[in-house]
């Protein structure tokens, strides 16, 4: 490098932050309302939540979901508006009340209750795991519930007949691992659901 090349070198980029401009400031030109959206102006949430809305009903994960979920309120708010589908893992990991007053169009419902080490007879048999606070509570809740997954529950005739009573649209009732009922619980089913 010469002494030339030096003289022809840009000058160094520690300005003062106020010798940048801004192009919102108000010191930029009077059009800045076409050129930027300002800082302080927001958009309402009710346009966010529509738009969102529309965008999530695409997403068929459940952790693609929970990760949405996670943005921002807004977005928590929006996600459990459109979620038809819901997958609890521990029955005790939150009341029926809480699912009804978060998830309001719910279609779908997997419901998991005793511990896996429950099927090898390791827990004592009247441990809990009961399917009625949830089917009364979604009762009032869900008109239009579809399907219920239960694992590891206990299940008694009369909440199969509340499930038949309260659900007309009911398609599809799996019960894996379960115990309390009967053959006149599944009639009842049966009969009255689709």
């Amino acid at each position: 490098m010469s002494e030339d090349d030096d003289d022809q070198q840009s000058p160094p980029l520690d300005l003062p932050s106020t010798a940048i401009a801004d192009p919102c400031s108000s010191s930029s030109s009077p059009n800045k309302s076409r050129n930027c959206i300002s800082n302080s102006q927001t958009f309402p949430d009710h346009v966010l939540e529509n738009v969102l809305e529309n965008v999530l009903q695409f997403l068929d994960s459940r952790c693609d979901r929970n990760a949405a979920s996670l943005v921002c309120k807004s977005w928590w708010r929006v996600e459990a508006l459109t979620r038809s589908e819901v997958f609890i893992g521990n029955c005790y990991a939150l009341s029926p009340a809480r699912l009804t007053q978060r998830f309001k169009r719910v279609r779908s419902l997997v419901l998991k209750g005793k511990p896996r080490f429950a099927d090898f007879n390791l827990m004592p048999p009247d441990w809990g795991a009961n399917f009625a606070p949830w089917v009364s509570t979604m009762a009032q809740a869900y008109p239009c519930l579809e399907k219920v997954d239960l694992k590891r529950m206990f299940v008694t005739d009369d909440d199969l007949a509340l499930l038949a009573d309260s659900f007309p649209g009911f398609k599809e009732l799996i019960l894996v691992c379960c115990e309390g009922f009967g053959t006149s619980g599944i009639s009842i089913v049966a009969n009255k659901c689709r």
